[in-house]
């Protein structure tokens, strides 16, 4: 199932399932209210308002307007380590980001003038139960789906995310969306590719470790670390970026520096 936010008007939106070239309303504002639900997969598979080609809109939103709770791994690339000059982590390095702004597809990503800007392709992992304590053999059925995120953050500042468009449920993907390729590209130049199978801690050890520092609600968010080449000072006014993973779809933005 593939699960994505639609902006309606200038001030509604609305979780939609879609089905190939059809986009069903959900009876929720976003797909992150829809994962809060009990029962939310049987919500979601639904009968809803079927939109047709003629005024279904195209712009999609966040998949989530909020947050509880957003984990990063930091440094989860053999790559990304020696871009660093670290050696790599012998366990997870998380970090609990506070988010100043989230967008969606299409959207401008209003940054602040703050040094040292990272970006960057990561893998979101989307979780759609109650996970506390989990062991790693059931990790993954706390997974709702998988997600493409783009977190642009420098130290010390708040983090702007961009996440979506779609929200990719485990089924339609390989166990713990092993095997996918990722990419990042700059004003139309390529500057990350990487696959899923070059994490150094998979999807079932992150949320193994971090269920067992917090406990995890439907809809918060865990990136599992971006690849090497996300160097400083490359983003400017107009920027284009556009990150990629294979059999999730492709996340494009607009820079626009405040």
């Amino acid at each position: 199932m593939r699960l994505t936010t639609l902006r309606i008007t200038s001030t509604r939106t609305a979780a939609a399932r879609l089905d190939n070239n059809r986009r069903t309303l959900l009876p929720f504002s976003d797909v992150g209210t829809l994962l809060t639900c009990e029962s939310w997969q049987e919500h979601a598979a639904a009968p809803g308002e079927l939109l047709t080609p003629t005024h279904a809109p195209t712009a999609t939103g966040p998949l989530t307007t909020r947050l509880a709770t957003f984990t990063q791994a930091e440094v989860n690339y053999a790559t990304r380590a020696k871009e660093l000059n670290t050696p790599p982590p012998a366990i997870p390095r998380l970090l609990t980001t506070p988010v100043a702004a989230l967008a969606g597809d299409r959207d401008t990503l209003r940054l602040t003038p703050a040094p040292d800007i990272q970006w960057g392709v990561e893998l979101g992992v989307v979780i759609g139960q109650y996970t506390s304590r989990v062991p790693r053999a059931r990790t993954l059925r706390s997974v709702a789906g998988y997600t493409i995120v783009n977190t642009i953050a420098a130290i010390g500042w708040p983090a702007v995310v961009a996440i979506g468009p779609q929200l990719v449920t485990p089924d339609e993907l390989p166990p713990g969306a092993r095997g996918l390729t990722l990419t990042a590209t700059l004003d139309g130049r390529l500057r990350q590719k990487a696959n899923t199978s070059d994490l150094l801690f998979d999807v079932a050890t992150l949320i193994e470790r971090v269920s067992a520092r917090t406990t995890l609600m439907p809809g918060d968010l865990i990136t599992t670390g971006t690849p090497a080449a996300t160097g400083t000072g490359q983003l400017h006014d107009g920027s284009s970026i556009t990150v990629a993973i294979k059999g999730i779809g492709e996340l494009r933005n607009t820079v626009g520096v405040s």
